[in-house]
């Protein structure tokens, strides 16, 4: 599962993941620290040994056992040459063989005897002053690291049984996260499984009720516009077949020319809200777009005229759903013809598409386009500001950006195509 660097799973897991090294290196540090005090015990033990078995005197043999000590009869050289040697002293060497630990002597220069028997506070060692007899003494004393070993082991086991716990506690807020983006790009009828009773499991649920309410308001309400529409359509239809039977004249012209562009607003509207539902899927094809420009104008039952159109010879080609497209320019269009005091102006380049029209600046906050209501549009008697809303989400829909600005007394709406 990809995580990005901002994931909760990701910092938890780099949070175990210290945690889990810090612990380990301490036990590490602990154990060093232990081994370095049982073979300084063990030294200890072994140097007594050794003192006991050169003097000899009185309960010899009781002495060794009470130092869990005893004369080992391995050969000094084997244990010399095949043994790990564990530490050096001049008089001696501590060595590992086959799991068990021993301590051979070694003659030592004299001269260090002083320096060794000051620094390590020791009786003067007793070949110092008797002719040198080699011994190899064993420890008897049980040591395993097993234990310390165990318990580091467990301690791991709980500390990754602990972190799968929680992995798979907070696995269900990924599944979260992806029923969110479906539902984000339309899917309504999303359930989620609810495991637990924890709080993710009570958001799980709370989002499932959600989810059901939502796709209830949904089809209620295309339930409404649909039948709506359709119930407009009859005195539509009515109306332009009785256009149709009057005498020809300027009056049939312009009522069958009304009738028209109300019985297209009724298919926009429908379009609208298919494309608003998230049940519109683009149909991207490469048109000119001075023929989606001539379209628009038609709808808006305008003359070409009655715009300034520069750049139309660049022979601009775009790749868009044709008719949501023109709705977008349309609501560009409609808006600077309502409130533009001059002719507007659409400059057409390479890379935007770009509509000038003489007026009042939009209020700031006004000028993102991503709230179809506000309070200036809701004193108005001229509109809700839909239309920007719309065309913005349009635009967004294909991948071009709406842009805005205010430049000497003009309002300045670009499209920006790339």
């Amino acid at each position: 599962m990809s995580m990005n660097k901002h994931s909760i799973l990701r910092l938890i897991s780099l949070f175990f993941l210290f945690i889990f090294a810090l612990i380990n290196a301490l036990f590490w540090i602990a154990h060093q620290y232990f081994l370095e005090q049982h073979q300084e015990e063990q030294l200890r033990r072994f140097l007594l040994a050794e003192g006991l078995i050169h003097l000899r005197s009185g309960n010899f043999d009781h002495e060794l056992q009470q130092l869990m000590i005893r004369v080992s009869f391995h050969s000094p050289n084997i244990l010399l040459n095949e043994g790990t040697t564990v530490r050096t002293l001049p008089f001696g060497k501590m060595i590992e063989y086959h799991q068990k630990h021993y301590f051979v002597t070694i003659p030592p220069p004299k001269m260090l005897f002083d320096r060794m028997n000051h620094e390590h506070k020791y009786e003067p060692h007793p070949i110092a002053h008797r002719e040198f007899n080699q011994v190899v003494i064993e420890d008897l004393a049980p040591y395993s690291t097993l234990p310390f070993w165990s318990i580091i082991i467990l301690v791991d086991l709980l500390i990754l049984l602990f972190f799968a716990y929680l992995v798979r506690k907070l696995l269900p807020l990924q599944r979260l996260k992806d029923a969110i983006i479906h539902f984000k790009e339309g899917d309504t009828h999303l359930k989620m499984a609810i495991n637990g009773q924890d709080e993710i499991a009570q958001i799980t649920q709370e989002f499932n009720l959600v989810l059901q309410k939502i796709a209830s308001m949904k089809e209620a309400r295309s339930l409404f516009l649909r039948n709506v529409l359709h119930e407009l359509k009859t005195p539509i239809m009515k109306g332009s077949l009785s256009a149709d039977c009057l005498d020809s004249s300027e009056d049939k012209e312009r009522l069958k020319r009304i009738f028209n562009r109300m019985d297209y607003l009724l298919n926009e509207f429908s379009k609208m809200e298919q494309f608003s539902s998230g049940e519109w899927y683009l149909n991207l094809q490469e048109y000119r777009f001075v023929d989606i420009l001539d379209h628009t104008c038609d709808v808006l039952l305008c003359d070409k005229k009655d715009i300034t159109v520069k750049g139309e010879d660049s022979a601009l080609i775009v790749k868009v759903d044709f008719e949501l497209f023109a709705i977008a320019l349309k609501n560009l269009l409609d808006n600077a013809f309502k409130y533009s005091r001059s002719r507007p102006t659409l400059l057409i380049l390479s890379h935007s598409i770009e509509l000038c029209s003489l007026g009042e600046p939009l209020p700031d906050e006004n000028r993102t386009f991503s709230k179809p209501f506000n309070r200036t549009y809701e004193s108005s008697m001229n509109g809700l500001g839909l239309g920007l809303y719309i065309t913005n989400a349009i635009l967004l829909k294909h991948g071009f950006k709406l842009e805005y600005h205010y430049l000497a007394g003009m309002n300045c709406f670009r499209i920006r195509l790339h």
